[in-house]
């Protein structure tokens, strides 16, 4: 898939997936763009868009199946491919709520959530060990920055505002209501 319709495809799950986080949308899809090589591997059938390895507990969105795969890591400064066990999604849906879930649920990553720009988001992500690769803030930084990523972020904002003031006029409209029900 083209870099730009695999953007395109997974933009607004992406955005909805970090509602209600501090979590940026523009590091969430540099991730999936670079764990999939732009959609060329979600690691076989198991719809991982994020490379999520398949340990630690059950969440809402993955039940704890599997599948094995080869992956690249870093071990000791020296590059080398393993086989590993992914975790597996009924839907890439699950997989991009359940990146958002792991996220915000493991304390490792809670730098990540403090984290205001998405080269510190990156950096911290990389710091708290999401991946093995020795540039791999950097690797999200470039992709964040040669396809406008950020402008998932301006977005993501201008979607919670609008959600925001769709929420002030219905306050306001049962308000009215029951003002006109009082007199």
């Amino acid at each position: 898939m083209e870099p730009k319709a695999f953007i395109k495809k997974y933009q607004d799950e992406i955005i909805i997936s970090t509602y209600g986080t501090s979590l940026l949308p523009s590091v969430k899809m540099a991730q999936a763009c670079l764990e999939t090589g732009f959609g060329a591997s979600f690691i076989g059938e198991a719809k991982n868009l994020f490379g999520i390895k398949a340990n630690g507990d059950h969440t809402p969105y993955w039940k704890g199946a599997y599948v094995f795969a080869a992956t690249r890591e870093v071990i000791n400064g020296s590059s080398t491919v393993i086989n590993a066990k992914f975790r597996k999604y009924k839907s890439i849906t699950d997989s991009i709520r359940d990146h958002s879930y792991f996220l915000t649920k493991l304390d490792r990553y809670k730098p990540v959530l403090k984290a205001k720009t998405p080269e510190a988001q990156a950096k911290a992500l990389q710091s708290a060990g999401y991946a093995t690769a020795e540039n791999y803030a950097n690797s999200l930084i470039t992709i964040i920055d040669n396809y406008n990523l950020r402008k998932l972020d301006k977005r993501k904002n201008i979607m919670k505002t609008f959600k925001l003031i769709v929420a002030v006029v219905v306050l306001l409209s049962a308000l009215l209501t029951i003002y006109e029900n009082l007199k």
